[in-house]
């Protein structure tokens, strides 16, 4: 229906009056939610984000008196467009995410469908137990959403599907009622019935919807284990559950639920999972957990060409493994070129076409080893196969999950206009037919003139095929149409399934009559009208699908802003490509492990992630929002709140960048409105620095007057409550001036020269870090020159004042270039001064071969240390070290060489906290106190405070924010290793 501005407006005073919720009908918020990770963009009428089960039935009912579609949403990473519409987005993922109780006796949990999979995992775990299905999106995905997806994950040839695994589910339905529908025994299934409300016509009708078409689901839907397209009616035709091969674990939770439910056959939750939202509202489920497998090991496949890996998995299924995903060799060469993952690639040899990795699991450690023996016997001399590395350690295994995980993302990363678009992608056969269906799938992509990518579920025969297609291209729609039809025409030859676990969203709704025949597809209408007669539940899905070319985020004429910019973003094609990168698959939505995003982690709201920045730029660079919000308060509103710590850089697999994004943001931004008094102070932190220095120690009384929180918040926006650092009277380079130099003679100086960064925050606040440098450099046989800058240009690049910080980096790349010419190592204390000379100066200085020859020169000091083995003896004392990362220096090379270098000190026993972003940041913690203590406390202070051993931070703000927010002294690394050199060297 067509909505006016004043119905509009009417609804979203009626949901403010008579919700708690928040709720978001501006055309801003409005635009953040019309995507998901799928090819798709509708802009929906308006936003809903429940704080409670009552605020979804009420919002149900006032959008069902309106007429208006709902559409439930999770952690928004559907791959067919499930979680985008025209209607209200009900965004569960905030506040209805609680974990309602674990029942370990009955090995059951009864959750909230805004819980994170990862968090009720990690909830599960302390009693041994998780949840089966296994998504690569663990770590955002919602539960919720894999009920309405119905998915399934890389072992589901072990658990099987959601719906294996969901025992009861509340809902309201499409007319506000609440209703839990669990197992019901058959007299149990007469007396609702007879009820006279929307929950009696349904136990009404499905039962004869089923037994009208039995015969036709019968032979209408395929036997086999991936099929979530459609709705489940097979589900209450046992011959047809009788036909498929049923994962152990599934008849386990199985026998289990019968003996709970004693002749509980009729289950309608079982019809309303995999429903994509279009019969009910789910607020709550009841769900089997499984016992955690004992010992886990992988076998790592690599084939020389992708039909010899699939050949491979017939045999390797004989052995009953836990999981055999594959993992072409596209996704190989782009997880190589990401600072994240590159470094989970060391169990790849070589450049292999193809991989399959193999896990077996079990409770003994001797029965994995032996399973994994007999597969590498059994499996040598298969053709094709180059190399085979078997691992028990849970590290490596760890990383080679990762990697799988991520395969999605660093696809969607591959430069060029055509993209691995997910439409055909989720087909499923039976895995003794793969080899056949595969071969007859790269014809069909060979005829179409294109080709894709290949990886998956090979265990269960579902592959995730992605062609490459541009979307923008009428050409390449033309032949996007082609593989549908040809695709579909062989998954009914093979009597497969279009979807084994993305499900049919805006991508395959539309072909579910063609695939289930017009008999069933009556049926699922029926379905539909029975649970929502006015057709407002997630509308478009499953029945009455849109054209698959409808709705495309990018189509045909799409041609975004192309503004000048100070950064160069032609690597990524531009500065509305670098924004596009964003897939929408959500990664940066995660709060247990990393560093991004913090602002996310600390606030839970969309706007606030990754991928609601790069979303909010594209948006306006496309023409969906106001060109005008390009410089506009609302855009700026968005990207005040990141804290530019590069996590994205680095975590995110297809690499976007939102640290660079905003600084040219904010470049634009100050070039049409000014830049305020307080972004020019903080810009020129090293003048108020080496003046703070000067002043000493009257600048240090000043700074801790009364007043002066007052004053520093009026001119500089620092927030009163903030302690400013403190400047010593004595700098480093006046320090070393006096202490002259530092050897005299190749022999007291074997190494030769190396350049010291002295840096002004350490310089002018901490020289004692730089002091600690030099004794450290100097005993490692060095002669210790310095690099005398005045500025990095980090805090000039961080406020956007790119035109300063471009001619900065010009004057600093030539000032050092004589160290580089002469090859002499240039080292640096602090992380985010060296990540400007090392990731920011190529980009401001394009087609510069000294700023890159500078880059490649510069390096963190621990990390040379330990690369140049030029770590000095040392000696230690019994003592346990916690290390707290910087986000830039985890973001470019990692805290690896930090921790080996602490390492070096006997008897010390280092330990890295996953503790993401400290929440400083620069100037950030000065300007967001309230956010930047939440982050803090999020994971770090609590570390610190239970930590008894000493406690390490490479970075300064870090250091500071440690000390104010726990009372405790953050030590530099380099710091603890001058404490312990050996002075008898």
């Amino acid at each position: 229906m067509t909505v006016t501005p004043a119905q509009s407006e009417h609804l979203a005073k009626s949901l403010q009056r008579e919700t708690n919720a928040e709720v978001y009908f501006g055309p801003y918020e409005r635009a953040l939610y019309s995507s998901d990770a799928s090819m798709y963009q509708i802009v929906p009428l308006g936003v809903v984000v429940p704080r409670s089960v009552a605020d979804v039935v009420r919002t149900v009912q006032l959008t069902a008196e309106a007429g208006v579609p709902l559409i439930p949403r999770g952690a928004g990473t559907s791959l067919s467009g499930q979680s985008i519409g025209a209607g209200v987005i009900l965004d569960f993922s905030k506040y209805l995410n609680r974990i309602v109780e674990i029942d370990r006796e009955r090995m059951t949990a009864r959750v909230e469908p805004g819980v994170v999979l990862d968090h009720l995992n990690a909830a599960a775990a302390k009693h041994g137990l998780q949840f089966g299905p296994d998504v690569a999106t663990s770590s955002r995905a919602n539960l919720g959403g894999m009920i309405g997806n119905n998915s399934a994950g890389s072992r589901s040839v072990l658990h099987g599907k959601t719906v294996d695994h969901v025992i009861a589910l509340d809902a309201v339905l499409a007319d506000g009622t609440q209703e839990t529908f669990a197992p019901l025994a058959p007299e149990q299934l007469a007396r609702e019935q007879g009820r006279h409300d929307m929950v009696g016509h349904l136990y009404r009708e499905i039962p004869r919807i089923v037994a009208e078409n039995r015969e036709e689901i019968l032979a209408r839907f395929p036997a086999v284990l991936r099929r979530v397209s459609g709705y489940n009616l097979d589900r209450f035709v046992p011959e047809c559950l009788a036909r498929i091969a049923e994962p152990a674990n599934v008849e386990r939770v199985r026998a289990r639920e019968a003996a709970r439910y004693p002749g509980g056959t009729f289950n309608l939750s079982r019809l309303i999972v995999g429903a994509e939202g279009t019969l009910a509202t789910v607020t709550g489920a009841l769900v089997h957990l499984l016992p955690v497998a004992a010992h886990r090991s992988m076998l790592v496949l690599e084939f020389d060409d992708l039909a010899d890996a699939v050949a491979a998995v017939a045999p390797t299924l004989a052995l009953r493994p836990s999981a055999i995903e594959l993992f072409d060799g596209m996704i190989v060469r782009m997880a190589r070129r990401s600072l994240e993952y590159r470094n989970y690639l060391d169990f790849v040899q070589g450049d292999p076409e193809t991989l399959l990795l193999v896990e077996f699991s079990g409770e003994t450690a001797d029965g994995v080893s032996r399973q994994l023996r007999r597969l590498e016997d059994q499996l040598r001399g298969h053709h094709g196969l180059r190399h085979q590395l078997v691992t028990h350690d849970r590290a490596v295994c760890d990383h080679i999950w990762a990697c799988r995980k991520a395969a999605l993302p660093l696809l969607m990363g591959i430069p060029g206009e055509r993209k691995p678009i997910a439409f055909v992608e989720d087909t499923a056969v039976d895995p003794a037919r793969l080899s056949d269906f595969v071969a007859r799938f790269r014809d069909i992509l060979a005829r179409a003139g294109t080709h894709g990518a290949f990886y998956g579920h090979a265990s269960v025969g579902c592959l995730h095929i992605r062609p490459l297609i541009d979307t923008k291209s009428a050409d390449d729609l033309a032949r996007m149409r082609q593989i549908l039809d040809e695709v579909s025409d062989l998954v009914l030859e093979f009597r497969g399934a279009m979807s084994g676990e993305h499900g049919d969203g805006l991508a395959r709704s539309f072909l579910n009559e063609k695939l289930f025949g017009p008999q069933i597809y009556r049926a699922f209408c029926e379905v539909k009208g029975a649970f929502d007669p006015a057709n407002r539940l997630n509308p478009g899905k499953v029945v009455h699908g849109p054209d698959p070319a409808a709705n495309l985020r990018q189509a045909p004429g799409h041609r975004p802003l192309a503004p000048a910019t100070t950064f160069d973003f032609s690597a990524q094609g531009g500065f509305a490509q670098a924004a596009e990168l964003c897939n929408g698959s959500g990664l940066c939505r995660k709060t247990r492990t990393g560093t991004m995003c913090p602002s996310f982690m600390a606030t839970g709201d969309e706007e606030h992630s990754t991928r609601g920045r790069a979303n909010a730029l594209r948006l306006v660079l496309s023409g969906v929002l106001p060109p005008a919000e390009l410089t506009g308060a609302r855009l700026h509103q968005t990207f005040d709140l990141c804290l530019q710590c590069k996590g994205c850089k680095a975590e995110c697999p297809s690499n976007v960048d939102v640290a660079k994004l905003k600084s040219e943001f904010l470049s634009q931004y100050h070039a049409e409105r000014g830049a305020p008094l307080s972004v020019r102070m903080m810009g020129r932190v090293a003048t108020l620095n080496r003046l703070g220095s000067a002043l000493a120690p009257l600048s240090n009384w000043i700074g801790g007057a009364p007043f002066s929180g007052w004053l520093a918040e009026k001119l500089l926006g620092i927030d009163r409550r903030r302690p400013l650092p403190r400047f010593e009277r004595q700098d480093f380079r006046s320090w070393f001036r006096v202490r002259g130099t530092t050897s005299q003679s190749s022999v007291e100086a074997p190494r030769g020269k190396i350049v010291l960064f002295d840096d002004c925050l350490n310089n002018y606040c901490e020289p004692g870090v730089l002091r600690a440098a030099v004794d450290v450099l100097v005993a490692a046989g060095y002669d210790v020159q310095l690099a005398g800058i005045r500025c990095c240009g980090r805090p000039l690049i961080s406020k956007g004042l790119l035109t300063e910080a471009r001619a900065l980096a010009a004057h600093n790349v030539e000032r050092l270039h004589g160290w580089v010419a002469q090859n002499v190592p240039i080292v640096g204390c602090e992380p985010s001064c060296v990540s400007a000379l090392v990731d920011d100066y190529v980009d401001l200085l394009p087609g510069n071969e000294r700023a890159a020859q500078l880059a490649a020169k510069t390096e963190f000091i621990d990390a040379h240390l330990v690369r140049a083995r030029a770590i000095p003896p040392l000696v230690g004392v019994s003592q346990q070290v916690l290390l707290h990362g910087h986000c830039h220096q985890k973001a470019l090379v990692g805290v690896a060489d930090t921790r080996r270098a602490l390492e070096a000190l006997p008897e010390a026993e280092v330990s890295v906290v996953d503790s993401g972003c400290c929440g400083m940041a620069g100037s950030f913690g000065y300007e967001h106190y309230d956010l930047s203590m939440k982050i803090g406390g999020r994971v770090l202070f609590p570390a610190v405070e239970a930590h008894g051993g000493v406690v390490v931070a490479p970075g300064f703000s870090c250091r500071h924010q440690i000390e104010h927010g726990t009372g405790r002294r953050a030590q530099h690394p380099i710091e603890l290793l001058a404490a312990h050199l050996k002075q008898d060297r």
